[in-house]
């Protein structure tokens, strides 16, 4: 019996031992976050301002998302103009915090039984003062209309394809009292209404391929872009009645630096485009917040507009839009 006591009761102490050393590692945690709580509301007037009393939420998803392209200008004698749209993308996901710290998936199941191509990552950081977001899509499924000439050409899915890299970054100058989180993460309340000015930087990379095949007689072709932009705006958060939060923000940028190269068939060709050159970007939201609980929907819509229609113009207009319920305990 002795061979089998002292084995036991040492896999017992081992883990009472790990127990006890995990306990210890959460209050630490906690610790640590109630301290990072603590100093985070010292920089903002409680007053407009204000923490959820829970420590954790759950906060069930569905992500939305779409790509629109289009294009004008002259091709040899001849205007063109084209209208593409890329399939839908739809995602099912969740998110679980903990006083602030973040851990969420998404599911997409389009992509999950093989009837959606195109991929998409996203990543976002909204802070009272600082908050950034980045957007990298894969879109194989454009689809839609061309015009050359006066005739009319249907464009089919995977004669054209475009992938791009969106970054875009903003400062809150009245950041003691406006809150972006109480809109798109629920991580605060906004207690009255308020609104503030905004300075905003923003980039866009991307690559553009046509087949030769999209009309006839065309070649294919490539445009590789990237833009750097700087602008600002305005952002106003209303709080109404029956604990209903809008908000409604607009940032309109210029781009500073531009480079461009395009080629059709084998011969790279001189960049048709001209300043000034713009991407604008748009938010809304409009959350109810209850006791223990929120429900709401959120979109964030980026523009980016190259070149003019008397030459080649060249815009991509891509939107996400999320509808979640939440629950804080």
């Amino acid at each position: 019996m002795r061979a089998y006591v002292f084995p036991l009761l040492a896999l017992a102490c081992a883990v009472a031992v790990d127990a006890a050393a995990q306990t210890v590692l959460a209050q630490r945690i906690d610790s640590i976050l109630s301290v990072r709580e603590e100093k985070a509301k010292a920089k903002y007037d409680t007053a407009f301002i204000a923490k959820p009393g829970q420590k954790w939420t759950v906060k069930p998803r569905v992500n939305t998302s779409g790509t629109d392209l289009s294009a004008k200008g002259v091709i040899g004698d001849s205007r063109f103009s084209t209208s593409l749209r890329a399939e839908l993308r739809s995602t099912l996901g969740a998110t679980v915090s903990y006083r602030g710290l973040s851990i969420g998936f998404a599911l997409n199941p389009a992509k999950l039984s093989g009837k959606n191509k195109d991929n998409e990552f996203s990543l976002s950081s909204y802070g009272n003062r600082w908050g950034a977001d980045l957007v990298y899509t894969s879109a194989k499924t454009f689809s839609g209309t061309a015009e050359l000439g006066g005739a009319k050409y249907d464009i089919r899915p995977g004669t054209v394809s475009m992938e791009m890299l969106q970054a875009n970054a903003y400062y809150t100058f009245s950041h003691r009292r406006f809150s972006f989180p109480a809109a798109f993460t629920q991580s605060q309340v906004q207690l009255r209404s308020k609104g503030s000015w905004l300075l905003g930087l923003s980039a866009f990379a991307g690559r553009i391929d046509t087949g030769s095949d999209v009309v006839p007689g065309a070649s294919k072709s490539r445009l590789l872009a990237i833009n750097v932009a700087v602008g600002g705006g305005y952002a106003y958060n209303l709080v109404l009645k029956r604990k209903w939060l809008i908000h409604l923000s607009a940032m309109p940028h210029i781009v500073v630096y531009s480079r461009n190269k395009l080629t059709v068939g084998d011969v790279r060709q001189r960049s048709p485009f001209r300043f000034p050159s713009l991407i604008n970007i748009g938010r809304f939201a409009a959350v109810r917040n209850f006791k223990n609980s929120f429900i709401g929907m959120s979109a964030v819509v980026n523009l980016w507009h190259q070149g003019d229609s008397g030459e080649m113009m060249i815009e991509s207009v891509k939107w996400r839009a999320r509808l979640f319920y939440g629950v804080r305990f």
